[in-house]
């Protein structure tokens, strides 16, 4: 931490954040900490979806490849198997072709 100020966690009076992290851009420290932080905010605002796209539904898979982050991608011959963290908009796209965790 370069310069720690006195009240430096405080952004306005009606804004209080959730998580507040002290780094340095002169050092790196605390850099790694940040970018976990941010994952994890990000994250958090997403949900995990599994699902078994046919593959006449590419234009899906394709958006999952890129407002998502996959976690398993398997091609089978009814369609790709995927599980990924999806914002709330696509999973409401993907909804009728959910499968169970065991599947």
């Amino acid at each position: 931490v370069d310069v720690l100020l006195e009240g430096w966690e405080r952004v306005h009076d009606r804004v209080v954040p959730e998580t507040v992290l002290a780094i340095s851009a002169k050092t790196g420290e605390g850099v790694r900490e940040l970018l976990e932080s941010i994952e994890e905010a990000l994250l958090a605002l997403t949900s995990v979806v599994k699902c078994r796209l046919p593959y006449s539904a590419g234009e899906l898979l394709a958006e999952i490849h890129k407002v998502g982050t996959i976690l398993e991608e398997e091609f089978q011959e009814a369609g790709t198997l995927v599980t990924a963290y999806v914002p709330p908009s696509l999973r409401n796209k993907l909804a009728q072709y959910e499968v169970a965790d065991d599947q």
